[in-house]
């Protein structure tokens, strides 16, 4: 099955509508070790980021990585678009038998995961 990013003109402005002046531009980072894909998110994850991450995780799955790790551990900040694009996916490989999981957290993070209810499903155990 592949997967296709839904990609419309009003998603991409509403990203740049709401991007916070002092938003981190640096980009994810992509770690791989034989069928292990791992991005490792920036300080701020705001909807760019999140944006870049939805791109880079279809890209994954694409590409056959049966498990995708998601490291938060130098995050700070993570928008609800974040949390979606995370859920979403994790759901997605979880349907497939494969696994999209959060494998490390900041302790900011961690309390935000924890808020949401759904840091019991997406942590790496």
């Amino acid at each position: 099955m592949r997967l296709y990013l839904p990609h419309t003109e009003r998603h991409e402005q509403s990203c740049r509508l709401f991007r916070h002046p002092h938003s981190n531009t640096m980009s994810i980072s992509r770690q791989v070790n034989k069928d292990e894909c791992e991005f490792l998110l920036p300080k701020r994850v705001d909807g760019v980021v999140a944006n870049q991450l939805e791109i880079d995780v279809i890209n994954a799955i694409n590409e056959g990585f049966p498990r995708i790790l998601v490291n938060l551990a130098e995050a700070e900040f993570l928008c609800s678009a974040g949390i979606r694009v995370i859920l979403q996916y994790h759901r997605k490989m979880k349907g497939l038998g494969k696994s999209l999981l959060v494998s490390r957290t900041s302790p900011e993070i961690d309390q935000i995961l924890e808020l949401t209810g759904f840091r019991s499903q997406i942590i790496e155990k």
